[in-house]
């Protein structure tokens, strides 16, 4: 329930938009920003235990980092004027950004990353798993998602009711995926707490074409995927998981599915004419 009041909270900020803030209290003055090295001396908000802004300082000098505990708390700071910019995920700030027009993703990535579904090392889901994967890409059915699940019309955000297969019977068995459904609109809950998203969408494609079914586990905490993996209570775990090399010598990907990386979310009328 927690996580469902989460996702209203952001939805209700978002509907609220630039009205909500106007004041510019807390924040370090109205500078436009046209290059990353413009937010230096800036105050940028990330959720509390990311690692943003590690990524941040590697390429800013002088930011002043304020934490907040949730994704909701991070937005208000930004409409309130509170911080000069907020810190996330390329998916997450491309969802914000569509559904509130005063917001604009700047466009110039911070660091580069790039998501994928884990599995156990060596394990045959996982080269299935990438033929599956290769083929919604090369369809273009990937770039259809972006767009469904990236865009402002909730109407359009469901589940897919896959009936292309005739023969599809689900007889290779279940993939039980492990996910951490708090990132909208990546994994998150409807308001009857069923699991949906970007990733679950895709899952839910590869699984079809393997002719198997999924079976969702609700992973409290993100930390938790990557050891009930390893100790077989799940066969695939994702979540806007970031495929690293630390994580690579533990587990096999699927994907990239998709490439973004940590970005920043400014109010639009902040960004300048960008220059490298």
């Amino acid at each position: 329930m927690v996580r469902i009041i989460g996702t209203l909270i952001v939805i209700a900020l978002l509907a609220a938009g630039c009205s909500k803030g106007g004041s510019s209290s807390g924040a370090s003055g109205k500078r436009l920003f046209t290059s990353l090295a413009d937010f230096s001396g800036m105050k940028i908000a990330s959720e509390t235990g990311s690692i943003f802004p590690l990524f941040i300082d590697r390429v800013i000098p002088n930011v002043e980092h304020v934490s907040y505990v949730s994704l909701a708390d991070i937005v208000l700071a930004l409409l309130d004027d509170r911080v000069d910019a907020i810190s996330l995920d390329m998916h997450v700030a491309l969802y914000l950004a569509a559904r509130d027009s005063c917001l604009a993703v700047f466009p110039f990535v911070v660091a580069e990353d790039s998501y994928g579904f884990a599995v156990p090392k060596g394990s045959a889901l996982g080269v299935v798993g990438n033929e599956a994967l290769a083929h919604l890409r090369e369809s273009g059915i990937i770039g259809e998602l972006e767009k469904q699940w990236f865009s402002a019309d909730e109407s359009v955000k469901a589940l897919p009711d896959l009936r292309h297969r005739p023969d599809f019977d689900g007889s290779a068995g279940t993939i039980r995926y492990g996910s951490h459904n708090t990132l909208i609109p990546m994994a998150y809950a409807t308001l009857e707490g069923a699991p949906v998203g970007f990733d679950l969408d895709i899952v839910h494609r590869i699984a079809y074409e393997l002719n198997m079914n999924v079976a969702v586990s609700d992973i409290l905490l993100f930390g938790e995927l990557l050891p009930a993996l390893a100790a077989g209570e799940i066969d695939m775990a994702g979540g806007s998981m970031s495929i690293t090399e630390e994580r690579l010598e533990e587990v096999d990907f699927i994907g990239p599915y998709f490439e973004g990386g940590t970005t920043l979310v400014v109010k639009r009328n902040r960004v300048g004419v960008q220059r490298k």
